[in-house]
């Protein structure tokens, strides 16, 4: 039995794939297996890439297809199902992990308290419209609730490293979300575990395109239904307010970038009465990042 169980879900990124794969086959950390699911591609898929590279004989590869589209929620189900490691990683088809990543992760989760559930780490987010290239290293403080209800920022889908334990105890992603699937999971997931961060950079997210504006004001109303309670139970009114702030915030971004300013302004103001200081904070970040060109 492999130790850690590795799931790339693919859906039409012949072009970035590879890359992905590369990444993992040079981890110095080998007692894995690979898991691509992939999600109905129609540009020839995980098999094509597999079938142009000498690496596509490795026996610790395997590739799982869906005849038609599930969504990147369905895809990593699958390949949680598949799975046979006693730890479970992620990595996103398009995003490539650095050297060392995935030893320290594994060395790291091993040494931690049962308690301890997963880890993620720092990443370096590149963004492809400018070329701009900037680290992001969650704080020791970074990962728990006050975190998480301003909203999922340590790149869950190419960083997290978790225990098979808690999928069997929480379940897998939310099929029925058409974006934040990996907001839900951690939001389930720190009820019941510590989610922990090391500091080192340990891959490498390539941000392209956006989400379609009502895919997000869909999962946004998704999102508050399903973890309204649990919030309730975990933080109070004033972090179901906190987190409202936050998700009302998603929609006035996703607005504003489709070109939206009257539904964007809405948006804001709605977070705004919900938490002055969430908004405050939102603030605050967007102007560092633009001092720093981050955008």
């Amino acid at each position: 039995m492999s130790t850690v169980s590795i799931i790339i879900p693919v859906y039409n990124r012949t072009a970035t794939l590879s890359r992905a794969i590369i990444s993992v086959l040079d981890q110095d950390f080998t007692d894995w297996e690979l898991i691509l699911v992939d999600d109905g591609s129609t540009d020839g898929g995980a098999e094509a890439v597999l079938a142009g590279g000498i690496w596509g004989t490795d026996s610790r590869i395997q590739v799982i297809r869906h005849s038609a589209n599930k969504g990147a929620p369905a895809a990593r189900n699958t390949g949680l199902a598949a799975a046979r490691g006693a730890l479970i990683a992620f990595l996103d088809s398009d995003d490539e992990w650095l050297p060392g990543k995935l030893s320290a992760q594994v060395s790291a989760l091993n040494q931690a308290p049962d308690r301890v559930g997963a880890l993620v780490t720092g990443f370096i987010l590149h963004r492809l419209a400018t070329g701009g290239r900037f680290e992001r290293s969650p704080a020791a403080d970074g990962t728990g609730l006050a975190a998480l209800l301003d909203g999922c920022t340590v790149s869950p889908g190419s960083t997290l490293l978790a225990r098979r334990a808690c999928f069997e105890r929480i379940g897998g992603f939310a099929e029925d979300l058409p974006r934040f699937e990996d907001w839900d999971w951690l939001l389930r997931l720190i009820e019941r575990y510590d989610l922990d961060s090391l500091p080192q950079m340990g891959a490498v997210v390539h941000l392209g395109g956006f989400a379609a504006r009502a895919r997000v004001e869909e999962a946004a109303a998704l999102l508050w239904q399903r973890q309204r309670d649990r919030i309730g139970r975990l933080g109070g009114a004033a972090a179901q307010r906190r987190f409202r702030a936050s998700l009302a915030l998603e929609c006035a971004v996703a607005a504003r970038r489709t070109g939206a300013p009257v539904a964007a302004g809405i948006a804001g103001l709605t977070a705004l009465c919900f938490s002055p200081a969430r908004v405050a904070r939102l603030l605050g970040r967007g102007v560092r990042r633009v001092r720093q060109r981050d955008l």
